[in-house]
This record gives structure tokens, sequence and C-alpha cells, in this order.
């Protein structure tokens, strides 16, 4: 009976022994713990924000064309109305331009007046080389 008595009582002490877990163990098993449930709510949090931006995005582009539409049509009526171009032609002695206007619609050209160009269209104009020059135009 003995023997029976004592392997019975080696392998409670086995038992208790498993149950009673050093203290770095334990604390090494909260940590994890801890940093397993960290990095759950961040996996949380990135799902639930990802899903906000996608809801965003698709709000944005179909209501973004219900603002934006009406705006590109006045301005594509204001466009409508201009179709009309001003040509502007400086004659030889720079000082003076004569205005044509040309009309989308009808491809008619209508000659304007001549008149006194104005200065910054002067201020760009080069004078145009009379001969030959090296690296020139």
């Amino acid at each position: 009976m003995r023997a029976g008595l004592r392997a019975g009582t080696k392998a409670d002490s086995w038992i208790a022994a498993a149950d009673a877990v050093s203290p770095p163990t334990l604390a090494r098993r909260q940590t994890r713990a801890r940093r397993d449930e960290r990095h759950a709510k961040a996996a949380r949090a990135t799902v639930v924000i990802s899903l906000f931006l996608v809801l965003l995005a698709a709000a944005l582009l179909v209501g973004g064309r219900a603002v934006i539409d009406p705006l590109l049509q006045l301005a594509a009526q204001g466009r409508e109305a201009k179709r009309a171009g001003e040509i502007v032609y400086t004659l030889p002695d720079g000082t003076f331009c004569r205005h044509l206007s040309f009309d989308n619609a009808t491809a008619e050209l209508t000659e304007g007046a001549v008149e006194q160009c104005p200065s910054d269209l002067v201020k760009g104009r080069g004078r145009a080389a009379m001969g030959f020059a090296w690296g020139g135009r």
C-alpha cells in the first residue's frame, strides 16, 4: 500500500507543480496577452478607419459630381456665348495694330479698326534680324 500512496502523492505534486507557474513566466504570459490585445484593437481600428475612408470616397464621387456638374455647365455656357475670337496683328512700324474678329460658329472674319498697340504687346516684340547671324533664328 505504501507504493500506491507514494504514486498518488507524486502525481498530485506534479499537478500542483504544473498549476503553480513561476512569476517570470506568468509575467511573460500577461505581457504577451496585453500585446495581443493591443494588436487586436489596432487591427479593428484600422478596419473601421479603412471602411470610413471608402465610404467617404464613394460619397465624394457621387455627391461631388452633383455639386461640380452645374459649375461646369455654367462655364460651358459662358464659353458658348463667346464664340468669337480676337486676332491682333502689329503693323510693321510696331506702334499700330490691326484688330480682326473671328466667329467660330460661322467661320466669318470681320475686320476691326487700326489702333495704337498696347504697350505690353510692343515690349515683348523683338527686332527681326536683317542678315545672317551664327546661332540666330
